[in-house]
């Protein structure tokens, strides 16, 4: 890559719940040959934190922006060999910028220096998705505020779902209330900000993505700013290059769905998966907006009794998410150990639960 002017490439993100649809929609802009958009690795926020009062960038200050990248690495299949960058020629690139870079350039230079399997053309738009800054939605938009932002929703019954078969990971406790009002709780968030922010935002639906991906796609493109390519949906024919690029069965486990064309088999999986009283209450949990995303619900009314059993978790979930937002504004340092000290809650809850089978 050109490495003159590549500082001023806009950047915009993708958000949304884990397992709906975000690594799809990160997949078909990464195989767009303008873009770039590196696997997952959430240290953008970290980096922010750690980094942000930094104005004037010394070689000092550039070593050290990078020793930090370098030194954290602890959130499984996240993991920054995905990346695949070169220490050395990342580090040549980012002195380009010494003495006048700003903070949001070095951000961006870690996603540019991302591996992808698909060849590129000019950059025109640098993206990121990392599914666990959805509740930091609008941080980001103070952070980078000239950024894009692209927010999936997904239907909340299949999402669980999709969570509840990956509950052997420990990377969420599969438990219906407390995930159906995660969803409620970022689709708030989204909802919230595009209210604000109307040109920066679009939210689409997981559903339609899979069923009208020209039209999707063609619009998410002029929405961002680049040409539409439909080469973009061949993606699935990079399996082997992909398998052989990441080689790690995590990856696999998480998205080999994605190995195969843009489909609808992945919809409506909850009326398979789900009891009629689990439909219920994950009915009754999202509410007004399961029907704002036209979800048809069978719990349309209010109902107290489901209200009052959802309430542990619906009040746990909301404590947790804005520890982790509170947490965003100490040190990096402490920012990062909270975020894995609060997994230790999911594993405690993987622990009782089996003792009770």
């Amino acid at each position: 890559m050109d490495s003159m002017t590549q500082h001023s490439v806009p950047i915009f993100f993708i958000m949304g719940r884990p397992r709906s649809g975000t690594t799809l929609l990160s997949t078909l802009f990464d195989a767009h040959p303008n873009v770039k958009i590196p696997p997952e690795f959430p240290i953008m926020l970290p980096l922010y934190q750690k980094f942000h009062k930094v104005k004037d960038w010394d070689e000092a200050d550039i070593h050290a922006f990078v020793a930090f990248i370098f030194q954290h690495n602890v959130f499984i299949h996240r993991t920054l060999e995905n990346l695949k960058i070169d220490r050395e020629a990342f580090t040549a690139e980012l002195m380009t910028l010494k003495h006048k870079g700003t903070i949001r350039d070095f951000l961006k230079k870690v996603n540019e220096q991302g591996y992808s399997v698909f060849p590129k053309q000019e950059i025109l738009r640098v993206g990121d998705k990392n599914p666990v800054y959805s509740i930091y939605t609008e941080r980001f938009l103070k952070i980078f505020p000239d950024a894009r932002f692209i927010c999936i929703i997904r239907d909340y019954r299949d999402n669980f779902v999709s969570m509840r078969k990956l509950s052997d990971l420990k990377l969420e406790a599969p438990i219906l209330t407390l995930q159906v009002y995660r969803w409620r709780y970022v689709t708030k968030i989204f909802l919230r900000c595009k209210k604000r922010y109307p040109e920066r935002f679009r939210i689409i639906r997981y559903e339609d993505l899979v069923t009208n991906k020209t039209e999707v796609i063609e619009d998410l493109c002029n929405f961002i700013g680049i040409p539409y390519d439909s080469s973009v949906f061949d993606f699935h024919l990079k399996k082997e290059e992909t398998e052989k690029a990441y080689n790690n069965p995590l990856v696999e486990r998480f998205h080999g769905s994605l190995m195969k064309p843009v489909n609808t088999g992945r919809m409506e999986l909850y009326k398979k998966e789900m009891t009629p009283d689990e439909i219920r209450m994950a009915d009754a949990v999202a509410g007004k907006y399961a029907s704002m995303f036209h979800y048809n619900r069978e719990e349309e009314g209010a109902n107290p009794m489901l209200w009052l059993k959802s309430r542990p978790m619906a009040i746990y979930g909301w404590l947790i998410f804005k520890l982790y937002v509170w947490g965003s504004y100490l040190p990096a340092g402490i920012s990062l150990w909270l975020s894995v000290k609060l997994l230790v809650l999911v594993r405690i809850w993987h622990y009782f639960s089996g003792k009770n089978k």
